[in-house]
């Protein structure tokens, strides 16, 4: 029989999180969580500063919400091709490992 827990709560201490859609609210349980080695989120700088200011709100230490990584990919690829933006998140990935 499958699981009926949501995919992050399944997953081992110490994961990397990459979320590819606007979804703040599962952003917000991933960082409640706090125990990944990595979490990133699409997004641009002045979302990354709104969704900050909405997370500390909430009531999530600063410390965490410093440990998301928004806008997810290397700074040196700043193409917005959707293969471009893969590419450039899984280097900065491997750059994580």
């Amino acid at each position: 029989m499958e699981s009926r827990k949501p995919p992050w709560t399944r997953c081992w201490p110490n994961s990397y999180f990459v979320v590819t859609t606007h979804n703040h609210a599962l952003a917000e349980r991933i960082l409640r969580r706090g125990d990944f080695a990595y979490f990133g989120m699409i997004g641009s700088h002045t979302k990354k500063v709104q969704f900050e200011r909405r997370l500390a709100a909430r009531g999530i230490d600063n410390m965490r919400i410093g440990r998301m990584t928004c806008p997810i990919g290397v700074p040196s690829i700043a193409d917005k091709a959707p293969e471009m933006i893969a590419v450039s998140v899984a280097a900065q990935l491997l750059q994580k490992v």
